[in-house]
């Protein structure tokens, strides 16, 4: 067997690590925006459970900071996602996300947030002729 060139060597590692990289770089530059039911519905149910994790998350970290100091609407919001889907499993916050955008095909433009606060909160009122499911 003949010895590989060092630089040919080279040249492979970064043409197989560029391949491996590439998705999670072009997904990295994708812009910031709301996440609709158009995008939710590509997702895997992985990708659906990590994004609720993620709010979850957030609106935990929201609460907690702004026990001692002046509660901003954040605050409120966030205070109605820890007391209201603290008793649901993330599967079944991602279940009824799903159950939403498949009632409301035509509602793809409404965004998961919304879905969430209107559908698995009482923090607003169920949008008027779309079917809800039970709090």
């Amino acid at each position: 067997m003949k010895p590989m060139d060092l630089g040919k060597t080279f040249r492979l590692a970064a043409l197989a690590l560029a391949v491996v990289l590439a998705p999670a770089i072009l997904a990295a530059m994708d812009p910031a925006e709301m996440i609709k039911g158009q995008h939710w519905n590509k997702w895997t149910e992985r990708d659906k459970l990590v994004y609720i994790r993620g709010l979850t998350n957030w609106a935990d970290f929201i609460t907690e900071a702004q026990v001692q100091g002046t509660r901003s609407s954040e605050y409120c919001m966030s205070k109605a996602f820890v007391d209201e889907l603290k008793s649901k499993t993330l599967g079944q916050i991602v279940a009824e996300v799903n159950a939403y955008y498949m009632e409301n095909p035509g509602k793809m433009n409404t965004s998961v947030v919304e879905v969430l606060i209107r559908r698995c909160t009482t923090a607003c009122p169920p949008e008027a002729g779309v079917k809800e499911g039970k709090k």
